[in-house]
């Protein structure tokens, strides 16, 4: 897992800005990033099926690797910002197999402990983009932003090599049926936790994963500064990954995720009030704080209670919802920032976010956690 999301978001400091210096607009920026969010929307309920119905995530993980590989291959080659958008797709096929690798994960642990194995899945994925972003900005501004594209290619052939002595025990049962996927996914727990994760989601890669870096770029911070706004982000949203049961076991999961959601939004809302890198640093960091209390706790929360065969099917349907969120965020945003300015799309994935808060207060049952 550390190898595979090494490699999807190396360059990710650095991606708005490349595709800024091969003449992209706002708007082809937002397409850019949103590409990866967009093939997701379609891919993770089917894989998540297919998953299902082979009784196997292993081969997913390998093809997860795969299309790291040809992906970051793709964008270091491309000769125009239209080929950036083909990759960018590319890399969203290996996303959509992060359904295998949270349920081979689950699956090892007792069925009650779900959300704690998320949190686990999470700081991983939080650590990994850590090291990577960070490296990934020093890479491009010390051999060139195309490098960072380079390193991701060879992190998913070690990914490869590293996912070979890994066993899992195959699961012999039917093919689901129609009405047995259809019951899974209008699970209303499901559905709930995947709409509200797909409105945060949306403000996300709206903000960090999209326009802070060309924000920040606009105020003088260099490609290092820029490695650096992504991992302000993920080490406090990676510590907020291992803590957030021991919140939600105190307040309630709803209470939680509601508290996690007001940081967020709040954070986004400041952008354009931030003049200087510094400051926009500590925002970044409150932001990735609070999105650590919401989105390890809704996945957990999506498949709690889920049987274990069914489960990768319920992850893609969570995974595909939330999505929609990568993919409007970015896009959109782009579109917003031609029209109004970079600060009208903050303003914009801020309110977002928040229309998400209280939903998440009353709609989530307020559950206390007894696991430890």
């Amino acid at each position: 897992m550390f190898l595979y999301w090494s490699a999807l978001y190396v360059y990710a400091p650095i991606l708005s800005v490349y595709a800024d210096s091969l003449g992209a607009s706002f708007t082809t920026v937002g397409i850019v990033v949103g590409a990866y969010g967009f093939v997701q929307m379609f891919l993770r309920i089917p894989l998540g099926i297919w998953s299902d119905s082979l009784g196997r995530r292993l081969p997913f993980l390998y093809a997860g690797h795969f299309f790291n590989f040809l992906g970051c291959l793709g964008l270091a080659m491309a000769p125009s910002a239209a080929y950036l958008v083909v990759f960018r797709g590319v890399l969203g096929i290996s996303a959509s197999t992060w359904v295998a690798f949270t349920v081979l994960y689950a699956s090892y642990l007792p069925p009650d402990e779900t959300p704690k194995a998320m949190g686990v899945v999470s700081a991983i994925n939080g650590i990994s983009l850590t090291i990577a972003i960070g490296l990934g900005g020093l890479i491009a501004q010390f051999w060139g932003m195309e490098s960072t594209f380079y390193v991701g290619a060879v992190l998913a052939v070690i990914g490869i090599v590293a996912t070979t002595p890994i066993k899992e025990k195959r699961k012999i049962q039917r093919p689901p049926t129609f009405q047995k996927i259809r019951s899974v996914m209008s699970n209303p727990t499901l559905v709930i936790t995947g709409s509200i994760a797909a409105l945060n989601q949306y403000a996300f890669w709206a903000s960090t994963l999209s326009f802070i870096p060309l924000y920040a770029d606009s105020r003088g911070a260099s490609k290092s500064a820029l490695g650096f706004l992504g991992v302000i982000v993920l080490i406090p949203y990676t510590l907020a990954s291992l803590v957030n049961h021991r919140v939600a076991r105190r307040l309630g999961e709803n209470r939680a995720v509601f508290g996690g959601i007001l940081v967020t939004a709040t954070m986004t809302f400041v952008v354009p009030l931030i003049a200087n890198v510094p400051l926009l640093a500590i925002s970044q960091g409150v932001s990735g704080f609070g999105r650590g209390m919401v989105y390890p706790l809704l996945m957990g929360l999506s498949i709690r209670g889920t049987p274990d065969e069914d489960r990768a099917t319920a992850m893609g349907a969570f995974q595909a919802i939330y999505a929609v969120g990568m993919f409007l965020g970015p896009s959109t945003s782009g579109v917003f920032a031609d029209l109004f300015g970079i600060s009208g799309a903050f303003m914009v994935a801020g309110g977002i976010s928040a229309i998400s808060a209280l939903p998440a207060l009353i709609l989530l049952k307020p559950r206390r956690l007894s696991w430890r």
